[in-house]
This record gives structure tokens, sequence and C-alpha cells, in this order.
């Protein structure tokens, strides 16, 4: 058996995920074994996503609900009886193209404006029959929901976060696990600890990895970002620690000796920057908060990706710089080897030696970079959003038959 997202074998699904096979699917794809149930049961999407830029959970529950409305417009054999519907705080964004899945705009009280209260206090009185949560936190009143909990950060990297983040996940994950009809997590590093901390049981929790097909849609021919004159290596900066960009700044001098830029997108705290490199390397260019189109104009002009991360739930852009093409250097933290398998080069999250030492190879190895960029495809080809989305329909086929 493999798992729904990706290639790689596992040993144990859940029992739903069972379940639901014995009701005749396959998790792996859509071929239907026996006939689907003529039934007619209401699934509400907690929209709680909209209002968020897609990337990270959001990019997972906008995909996700992408691929469901697509099964829904062709309908798919599982869809039959189905009837989905977003329940969100806000209108949805104009680049969401739903065909069939309707959204109905609860909005926010403006007070008391509290952190969850509108997923806690609000969206349990629209639920109508059973409830998709894609982004970790979902309401503790609806026990007939499946929730994706993709990963334990707070616990194994509380200096991420403040305070009042990790008491909300410290309280409401264990709530949900105990509740929720199903739980669906992101990786079986994740699930592990879902487990392991008492989360929700081992064998409640199905794991679906994350897609990579939403790259298809971007084009690099749109962006107009500037990327400078030299070759560069391309990575992101983010100020919360286990994301590890302290590791990407001790590596600027070395590259400037190997002629080559780092260019660094993404939000980077100014008074971190300043405290861990209080003169800016002359190579350091920061690109600020970039579109995806101009993300695969970087990828698809990097000499490699560099993802020094000391600990993913998945790792989306990782997967991401493969599905384009881009070598990738990767964290030997995890999950990165389970999810990126052979298709990247590895170095210690503490180790700025090692990395330098897998640029320098790909500056010197035009065959490694091909060979890279072709396994790196293959890898990425694996993750799937629409056998995710089956993956739910599965959950909701067996928890509508129980």
């Amino acid at each position: 058996m493999t798992d729904v997202g990706g290639a790689r074998p596992v040993d144990q699904q859940s029992t739903r995920a069972k379940s639901a096979l014995r009701h005749g699917c396959d998790v792996g794809g859509p071929a239907l074994a026996a006939p689907i149930p003529n039934w007619r049961h209401d699934w509400t999407i907690n929209g709680d996503f909209l209002g968020l830029r897609p990337t990270g959970v959001a990019r997972y529950a906008r995909e996700v609900t992408l691929a469901l409305d697509a099964l829904m417009t062709e309908r798919h054999p599982m869809t039959r009886g189905l009837q989905f519907s977003i329940v969100a705080p806000c209108e949805p964004p104009g680049d969401l193209p739903l065909k069939s899945i309707p959204v109905r705009v609860v909005p926010e009280y403006s007070r008391p404006r509290l952190p969850q209260f509108w997923v806690q206090a609000q969206l349990p009185f629209y639920v109508r029959g059973g409830l998709l949560s894609f982004c970790n936190l979902a309401p503790v009143a609806i026990r007939r929901q499946i929730v994706c909990i993709h990963d334990l950060h707070t616990r194994l990297m509380p200096q991420s976060y403040g305070r009042g983040f990790r008491l909300a996940h410290r309280l409401i994950l264990p709530a949900l696990g105990r509740r929720a009809s199903a739980i669906t997590t992101v990786s079986n590093f994740s699930r592990d600890h879902i487990a392991g901390f008492g989360v929700a049981p081992f064998e409640k929790v199905t794991v679906t990895y994350n897609g990579s097909d939403h790259v298809a849609r971007w084009d690099a021919a749109l962006s107009s970002i500037d990327l400078g004159q030299r070759p560069f290596v391309f990575c992101l900066g983010q100020s919360q620690k286990y994301k590890n960009v302290e590791l990407l700044l001790k590596l600027a001098p070395a590259l400037d000796r190997l002629g080559l830029d780092l260019c660094m997108a993404g939000d980077v705290d100014a008074a971190l920057l300043k405290r861990l490199v209080p003169q800016q390397p002359s190579n350091l260019r920061l690109l600020g908060r970039i579109s995806d189109d101009d993300l695969a104009k970087a990828l698809s002009h990097a000499l490699c990706f560099l993802f020094p991360s000391r600990i993913e739930g998945f790792g989306l852009p990782a997967v991401e710089a493969m599905a384009l093409g881009c070598p990738l250097v990767a964290s030997t933290a995890p999950c990165l080897p389970e999810v990126c398998g052979d298709a990247a080069l590895y170095a210690g999250p503490a180790d700025a030696g090692s990395w330098i030492s897998a640029v320098r190879r790909l500056c010197n190895e035009d065959s490694l970079r091909r060979h890279l960029a072709e396994k790196g495809r293959e890898r990425a080809a694996t993750f799937s959003w629409r056998r995710i989305a089956e993956a739910y329909l599965l959950l909701i086929a067996d928890i509508d038959l129980c």
C-alpha cells in the first residue's frame, strides 16, 4: 500500500481508510471495484483559510478544495450523493475558480475580536452534516469532522511561536484528536508525533502528504522580478527559529567566493537580520514577498534551492522546487528525506561546510544538476492534490456509512 499523496510505501493506514478500501476504492487512485451507495449527505468545508496568503497550511486547504471541486464538477463516482459548501469569514479571492462548491460568507464579529472566536463560536452554527477542516485548528464542538493536523511544531520547537499560539494548539489539538471522526496529516513523521504526544491514536491518523501539481499554473513569463546579473542560489527567509535563516546567512561569504549571489525571498525580520549579520553581505539579495510567478522564475533560473529547516511537517517549498526542475539541497532534519527521497542532496542543519560542499558540486558537475532536476520532477509528480482529494472522499464515505 502507498500513502495517498506520494509513492513512499507505508506499513499502516488509518482504520477508516482501510474500511473505505473495503467499500470498493483504492486510496492511491480513482478505480472503483464496487457500487457506490446512493446517499445524500452534506459536508461543509471550513473556509477560515480564504483570508490567508496561499502558503503552508492555507495552500494545502486551497488546493484540496480546488481538487474536490474538480471531482464534483466531473461527477466522480465517489461524489455521488455528496453536497459540499464552504462557510468562510470573508469572500473568496478572485483566483479561486470554484465551479461546483458554493461559498457562504459568515462575517466575523467585530467584537469580540479574539483568536479562534470565528472558528470555535461562529462556524459550528452554520455546519450541515460533516465538516472538513484543513488548517490544524478546528471547532471542538463538532464531532462529525475530518481535521488535518499538519505538525506539532509548537511542541517540538516552541521557541518559533508566541505564547498564545502555543497555548491554543496545546489545548485544542488533543480535544480535536479525541472528538473528530478522523485525523489526517502530511507525513509519517507528523503522524508519529501526533500519536506520540497523545493527540490522537496512531490508527486514527491517515497520511495524505501534499500535492505538487499546482506549480503548473505558475508562469515565469509573467514575473518582473529582478534576479541580478550573477549566478545565484535561491532560498526562503522566514523569522521562525525552525526555518534556520541564520545558517543561510552564514553561507553568504563562501557563496560569494564561488561567484554566487544568495537570493532570499520572504518577510525577513529586519532586527533578526541585523543581529545575525551586522554588515549585510554584498551578495545577499533580499527579494521580499514575491508572487507564485516570481517564485517560478527564481526556481527556474537558480543554480539550486537551499532548504535548511530544522524540522518540517512536509516541506512544500522543497517539492515545488523539484517540480520545476530546480536542483535541491535539503536539510537532513525530519521529514525532508522522507518526502524528497533520492531526488536531493542533503546537509546537516548546523553544518555550514556541508552546504557549501553541496553547492560547489552543483557548480562543477553539470551531470549532477541534470540528474537532480530529472529525479526531482519524477519525485514531485508522485504528490497529487487529486489523489489527496480522493482520499478525503474515502474517509467521508467511511464516516457516512457508519
